[in-house]
This record gives structure tokens, sequence and C-alpha cells, in this order.
């Protein structure tokens, strides 16, 4: 009876250490699985804010193409003091430039963030800095199609005339670092970009 009792004491004492290599593995097994979700939250997250930034990026673009065609109204056509190259897009062809740097974003920033968050029309978040440049190209004048009131022979109607373009924007948007310093570098790493082409009439003249 003795030597029994003394066996299968022998026996638990060698079944110890599976029972503690089995605690471990599961409480490794469940760290991974929390430690993953963790992740895939943090991924979605960023997702969301990647997706974010992109659709403000896409609306600012098409701001920044309405702005150049009212500045183009705004000079008196497309020859009224607009930046000429020969370079536009790679292809040695003349073009007519529009940057924001000529423009004053001040109307821009009305449209950021607007105080009534029920009202359409915001543009996203206002801490975000962009820049942008409208080339227009492929210059067909008088314009394609029919435009009532812009004929330059029937005085009846207005003195002007209108052209057809092809127009061709990019727009580089990101957050306000705060400091220009290190604004290059927050350029690089987290800023987003947009690029535009339509086919539009505008003033020549």
């Amino acid at each position: 009876m003795k030597n029994a009792s003394i066996a299968r004491s022998r026996r638990r004492s060698r079944e110890r250490g599976a029972a503690v290599f089995i605690v471990v593995l599961v409480i490794t097994m469940l760290t991974a699985i929390g430690l993953f979700a963790a992740h895939a939250a943090t991924l979605s997250t960023i997702a969301s804010g990647h997706a974010r930034r992109m659709t403000q990026t896409h609306y600012l673009a098409e701001y920044a193409m309405q702005l150049a065609l009212a500045e183009i109204e705004q000079r008196g056509g497309l020859n009224g003091g607009l930046a000429t190259g020969e370079d536009c897009l790679g292809a040695p062809a003349t073009c007519w430039t529009i940057n924001s740097r000529e423009l004053q974003q001040s109307a821009a920033e009305d449209l950021l963030e607007l105080d009534a968050p029920g009202v359409p029309g915001s543009l996203g978040r206002k801490d975000v800095r962009w820049t942008f440049e409208v080339e227009m190209t492929d210059r067909i004048q008088p314009a394609l199609g029919n435009h009532e009131g812009t004929s330059s022979t029937d005085q009846a109607q207005v003195d002007v005339e209108y052209c057809t373009v092809a127009m061709n924007g990019r727009l580089v948007a990101w957050p306000d670092p705060g400091d220009p310093v290190g604004e290059d570098e927050v350029v690089a790493t987290a800023g987003s970009q947009e690029a535009l082409s339509l086919v539009a009439h505008v003033l020549c003249r």
C-alpha cells in the first residue's frame, strides 16, 4: 500500500511540468489575440484618418480650380497678365499658370471647419496648410460650342470672347506643424496630394 502511494506521488510530480506548460501556452495565446485586436483597431483608426485627409485634399483641389477660374475672370481673361511658360507638364507647349502664391487664400479659410457643424459646405479641419498650381494648355479660340452673349461681332451681345482650354491642377495639403522650420519634413511624411484635369471654357478677352 505504501509503495503504491509513493508511485502515485512520483507520477503526479512528473505531470506538474506538463500542467505549467499548458497554462503558459494558454496565457501566451490570449496575449497574442489581445495584441492582434489592439493592432487591428489602430490600423482602422489610421485608415479612417487617411481617408478623411484625402477627402479634404480632393475638395480643396476642386476649390483651387474654381479659384483659378475666378481669377481669370477677375483679370479680364486668359491674356490678362497670367504667367506663361513653355514646359507645362513636361510637354513643350505654351501654357498659362496660376498658383496659390498669387492668390489670397482667406476665402478658403472661411470654408474650413465651419462654426455650425450642421451647415453644408465645410472643407474639413482647419489645422492644414495647402498649396496648388493650375496649368492651362491646348487653347482653342473661339471656344467650342455656342455661348450666348459672347459674340465679338454682334453688337446686340456682350463683346467678349471665350476659349476652350485643358486645365490641370495639382494640390498638396499637410497638417499644420505650427513651426515653419519643420514644415518640409511634415509635407514629406504626412502630406497628401490630389491632381485634377478638366476641359473648361474661360474668358479669353
